[in-house]
């Protein structure tokens, strides 16, 4: 009796642990063929990601801003700096037997495909303005990046600041005041600036980064600085449209990476017509 005790027992004792071993591998499998098919899922959605920013990206690419370059290169435009459009309009020279287009860049994130846009600028002869931050994701005084912002404004590039001083002092127009002119000081260590640009940090903000030059216009002669390129060229155009001495402005962005058809766009222009293009590097892809 006391040996078939002890057989029982160890039998028992044998199932629950049949039993416990069962229900583990069964919860493991579960786990395994839920965490298969989730990763499955993030698989497809990548996928999809990818084939939709392909097809529906026709014009953010490189290939594609080689060709609008070779457009550009034409004699019927004359492409501009920033600054230099707002000196032509302040000297009355501002060409009237040629579209005039204005290239400006904004480098937000990618200083890398800055360096790839500007070279392909180059080899086509022209020249554009590259709006860069000193408080984004890259180093300013980053010795590849500090050095390449030499070479092209030695190569007749305009280097501005892309100011971003009231979202970062809370909305605090002091010391966004403050930290502008820091920031200033900073890039002109490297580089003469001669426009600045307002950076949107979000879609929604309290105030917009431009504000401080609404609140305080002395700020241009403050800081020496000859013009904003939302500011100072909007007015222009509008001026310009209002007074007939040109016939249409069109302003272009590939905000939101957007598709646009910028080579029918400037086909379709004609003299007296300015068409304003604003390019982020890091929305075109190789």
């Amino acid at each position: 009796m006391g040996n078939a005790l002890i057989v029982q027992r160890f039998y028992l004792k044998g199932a629950w642990k049949s039993v416990f071993f069962l229900s583990f591998g069964f919860i493991i499998g579960v786990v395994y063929v839920v965490l298969i098919f989730n990763l499955a899922q993030y698989s497809s959605n990548l996928t999809i990601y990818q084939t939709t920013r392909g097809s529906s990206n026709i014009t953010c690419t490189f290939d594609y801003y080689e060709k609008l370059l070779d457009e550009l290169s034409k004699e019927r435009y004359a492409v501009l700096r920033v600054v230099d459009f707002i000196r032509l309009y302040r000297n009355n020279s501002l060409p009237q037997d040629k579209v005039i287009v204005i290239l400006r860049h904004d480098v937000d994130f990618s200083p890398l495909l800055a360096y790839k846009m500007a070279d392909l600028e180059m080899k086509h002869g022209i020249r554009s303005t590259y709006y860069v931050r000193t408080r984004g994701p890259y180093n300013t005084l980053e010795k590849r990046f500090h050095s390449w912002l030499k070479k092209l404004s030695s190569s007749g590039f305009e280097i501005g600041l892309h100011y971003e001083t009231l979202y970062y002092s809370n909305y605090n127009f002091t010391e966004a005041e403050m930290l502008l002119e820091s920031d200033l000081n900073l890039l002109r260590s490297i580089v003469p600036v001669y426009t600045v640009c307002s950076h949107g940090n979000a879609p929604k903000q309290k105030y917009v980064n431009y504000e401080v030059f609404i609140r305080d216009p002395s700020l241009y002669s403050k800081l020496r600085i000859e013009g904003e390129a939302y500011l100072t060229v909007f007015q222009i155009l509008k001026e310009l449209k209002r007074s007939g001495k040109i016939s249409e402005y069109t302003y272009l962005t590939d905000t939101y990476k957007r598709d646009i058809d910028w080579i029918g766009i400037l086909k379709n222009a004609s003299a007296r017509n300015i068409v304003y293009m604003l390019i982020h590097p890091d929305n075109w892809y190789m």
